[in-house]
C-alpha cells in the first residue's frame, strides 16, 4: 500500500510541475499578445488623430463652402430684384447670366450637401474607431490580468512542487529501487 501511495506522489508532483510549465507558457503567450496589442493600439491612436485633423479640415472647408454659397445666393437675390439687371441680362445675353447663376447655385447646393455627407461619414467612422480603440484597451487590460494570473500560477505551482519534492524526497527514490516480490 505504501508503494501505491508513493507512486501517486510521483504523479501528483509531475502534474504540479506540468501545471507550472503550462502557467509559464501562458505567461509567455499572453506577453506576446500584449506587445502586439500595444502596437495595434498605438497605430489606432495615430489613425484617430489623423482622422480628427482631417475631420477638422473637412468641417472648415464645408463652412467656407456654405458661407460662399450663402453670399452667392444673397447676391443672386439682390440682382434678381434689380429690374434693370434682369432687363439688361435678357436683352444683352438672352437671360443666360441669371440662368448660369441659378446653375452655379444649384451646383453649390449639391457640393455642400455632398460635403455634409462626407463630414457626417467621417464623424461616424471616427466614432467607430474610437469605440474600437476603447474595446482594444479593455481587452489589453484583461489580457494583462490573465498574464498576471499565469505568473502567479507559475510561481505557486513551482513553489508547491519544490515544497512537495522536499517533503517527499525520502520516499520518492524508494519507488524506483523497491521491487515487489
Amino acid at each position: 500500500m505504501k508503494i501505491e501511495l508513493r507512486k501517486y506522489k510521483v504523479f501528483v508532483l509531475l502534474f504540479i510541475i506540468l501545471l507550472a510549465l503550462v502557467s509559464v507558457a501562458g505567461y509567455l503567450y499572453f506577453t506576446g499578445k500584449i506587445v502586439a496589442g500595444e502596437k495595434r493600439i498605438a497605430d489606432g491612436q495615430r489613425q484617430i488623430e489623423k482622422g480628427q485633423l482631417a475631420l477638422e479640415e473637412g468641417k472648415a472647408k464645408l463652412e467656407a463652402g456654405k458661407k460662399e454659397l450663402s453670399e452667392g445666393k444673397k447676391k443672386y437675390g439682390k440682382a434678381k430684384k434689380n429690374l434693370f439687371l434682369v432687363l439688361a441680362d435678357k436683352l444683352l445675353k438672352g437671360g443666360k447670366g441669371f440662368k448660369e447663376a441659378r446653375k452655379r447655385i444649384a451646383e453649390g447646393d449639391t457640393l455642400v450637401a455632398k460635403g455634409e455627407d462626407k463630414v457626417n461619414g467621417m464623424e461616424k467612422r471616427l466614432d467607430a474607431g474610437e469605440l474600437k480603440l476603447r474595446r482594444g484597451r479593455e481587452q489589453l487590460r484583461l489580457t494583462r490580468d490573465v498574464r498576471f494570473a499565469c505568473a502567479l500560477g507559475a510561481a505557486f505551482f513551482a513553489s508547491l512542487s519544490i515544497v512537495l519534492g522536499l517533503c517527499w524526497r525520502r520516499s520518492l527514490p524508494r519507488i524506483f529501487t523497491h521491487t515487489d516480490t
